[in-house]
């Protein structure tokens, strides 16, 4: 879509795993290009910024041919699908499933068997219940891990639907529900009723504790970052966050070598941020020291961290004000009062829950 600064690229990346290569490639196109900046987006998504508009296409062209998108809008709206950023390599994990392998699968059999285009906005989260918390992303259908299968979570409903061992199965049939319906899952339950859908998406009775943990927690509004816990003792997960969820592209080509280097699983996360996966603990503090280097917050009580925002007057033709400015401003408070996001205008683009949420008015200020 054209913003204030240009076309913007979003890239869309199931489960937020992503290859050195693929971001090598994100950075290279920015370069060539856009104007150079790369966003993390809350859905652990990649958004190319201020592409010339004679250069939309190759741009496009180019994203394609690495494989981080697919030649037909319609198909690539289906590969929307969250997981964990953790997924696999998380000790706190309800349920050791293959998180990617599922995530894989559900890409696959969407982009291949839908008939029909998806409605705006339509998701899947594939949530092991491990430390990452997920809730508080919206979804029209969300796999919750339960024992050896999925408890089955519908937007605009309170409760479990039901529990599966074909998660992949019940996906597809809730997808084509909402394509044939043409609206997200809560108009769907509205239009069918609530007791019609167990059968039609063939899920089993929840019963015992997990019928009713849901939602287990509220969405944390704290920052995950830093060092985690890894499922083998002699590796740990690291989660660094770019100022505002953006990057240069030297910066990006600097993070897929580091990635490379230390020969970690790479993923996006949806708190903006990236997750270097399987590091060696050995290895740990010179890949911290080296993310800090190039001014990535690696610990919550950064000002750095406390702070998001939408882009601003730097990259939005609706915007009233320079976000990025004020954001520079709150993030050298010492100490962090909190997190606060910034909206430019009163859309409230990208505005998370559970934070302080400011809004400039047509002056400019905020408020």
């Amino acid at each position: 879509m054209e913003t204030g600064d240009g076309w913007l690229l979003r890239i869309r990346v199931p489960g937020g795993t992503v290859t050195p290569s693929m971001l090598s490639t994100v950075a290279h196109v920015a370069a060539e290009c856009g104007s150079g900046i790369i966003d993390v987006t809350s859905r652990a998504n990649l958004q190319i910024r201020g592409v010339s508009a004679d250069l939309v296409d190759a741009a496009a062209r180019a994203i394609i041919d690495a494989r981080l998108a697919i030649n037909d809008a319609r198909a690539d709206a289906l590969r929307a699908v969250v997981a964990s950023p953790l997924a696999g390599h998380d000790p706190q994990a309800q349920a050791q499933h293959d998180v990617p392998t599922v995530v894989e699968a559900i890409v696959s059999r969407l982009t291949s068997t839908i008939v029909g285009p998806v409605p705006s906005k339509f998701g899947v989260v594939v949530d092991d219940r491990g430390a990452w918390n997920l809730e508080g992303l919206d979804a029209d259908v969300r796999l919750l891990a339960h024992g050896e299968g999925w408890s089955v979570i519908l937007r605009g409903a309170d409760e479990p639907i039901g529990w599966t061992s074909e998660p992949v199965e019940v996906v597809a049939t809730a997808t084509q529900l909402c394509v044939d319906h043409e609206r997200r899952m809560d108009g769907v339950i509205s239009a069918i009723g609530w007791h019609a859908l167990p059968a039609l998406l063939g899920v089993q009775p929840v019963s015992g504790p997990s019928s009713t943990n849901w939602p287990r927690t509220h969405p944390s509004v704290a920052r995950m970052l830093g060092l985690f816990e890894h499922t083998d003792l002699e590796r740990c997960n690291i989660v660094a966050a770019p100022f505002l969820g953006r990057v240069t592209a030297d910066e990006l080509t600097e993070i897929s070598r580091l990635a490379a280097r230390h020969g970690t699983d790479l993923r996006l996360s949806t708190d903006h941020s990236f997750a270097f996966c399987g590091v060696a603990k050995m290895d740990a503090p010179a890949l911290v020291d080296s993310l800090r280097a190039l001014g990535l917050a690696v610990q919550p009580g950064d000002g750095r961290a406390s702070v998001s925002a939408c882009v601003g007057s730097r990259g939005c033709a609706s915007a009233s004000a320079d976000t990025w400015l004020a954001a520079s401003r709150i993030a050298v408070r010492e100490p962090a009062a909190g997190r606060i996001h910034l909206s430019a205008c009163a859309k409230s683009c990208g505005a998370p829950t559970g934070i302080e949420h400011l809004v400039a008015d047509d002056t400019g200020v905020f408020r």
